[in-house]
């Protein structure tokens, strides 16, 4: 009998040693858990500091597009050429109105904060001049300006009665547009040739890009030459 019970004493050591106590069940599946918060995370992090990275790389991508565009305008911008029955070229009279180049100084309010509104057009040549020089056809009057968050560039062809509008920037809060005048030497908000006589040195371009809050708004500046007002 004694041997018996012995023996059944031996059997339930060995399974008791074979297998996990509670707390060991416990301790292991706290260990489980605090592993895998630490991972989630690390994960989370990560993400997110993709998700930056990502939004920044999309603010400079936009900011350098709409730059190129607006040098690559404002390097074309031009005189207009009257045709024939026109006015002289002193008269900034032209087949699309007394218009040379017009920056208009505006505001707007966005989520409780104003940011600049200005817009800008001009006349430019809508092809690079061939060494022959260019015809008539090849000049377009040109408006940059924002609607909700885009940046809309219009063009509008002479020989063409229905505009053409691109839209050129996403996430656009503000467009600061100021001229180098220079007579005075001096940055001024608004430029009109219809009373100011020529064309500014340059224009300094302000670009306010949306970021992950209204406070992280992502601010781009840069200066355009105006080659024309050189040869003037």
């Amino acid at each position: 009998m004694n041997n018996q019970h012995s023996c059944s004493r031996r059997k339930y050591s060995a399974l008791t040693n074979a297998g996990f106590t509670l707390i060991e069940i416990l301790i292991s599946f706290s260990i489980i858990t605090m592993i895998t918060g630490i991972l989630y995370g690390t994960f989370r992090s990560t993400i997110k500091t993709a998700e930056v990275i990502e939004a920044e790389t999309d603010s400079y991508r936009i900011a350098r597009i709409v730059f190129y565009q607006l040098t690559k305008d404002l390097s074309m911008l031009t005189q207009f050429v009257p045709v024939a029955g026109s006015a002289s070229s002193s008269s900034l009279s032209t087949p699309f109105g007394a218009l040379q180049l017009l920056g208009e100084n505006k505001t707007r309010f966005i989520d409780g904060a104003n940011y600049p509104n200005d817009t800008l057009s001009f006349l430019s040549l809508s092809a690079p001049p061939v060494l022959q020089g260019f015809s008539v056809a090849d000049q377009a009057e040109i408006t940059y300006s924002l609607s909700e968050v885009f940046l809309l560039r219009n063009t509008k062809f002479r020989d063409k009665p229905v505009p053409v509008k691109n839209e050129v920037g996403e996430f656009v809060l503000g467009l600061n547009l100021r001229y180098y005048e220079n007579t005075k030497k001096a940055w001024i908000d608004e430029w009109d040739s219809r009373v100011t006589a020529g064309m500014p040195l340059a224009v300094e371009v302000t670009l306010i890009l949306k970021g992950d809050t209204p406070l992280n708004a992502k601010t781009f500046k840069t200066t355009v030459g105006i080659p024309l007002a050189g040869s003037l």
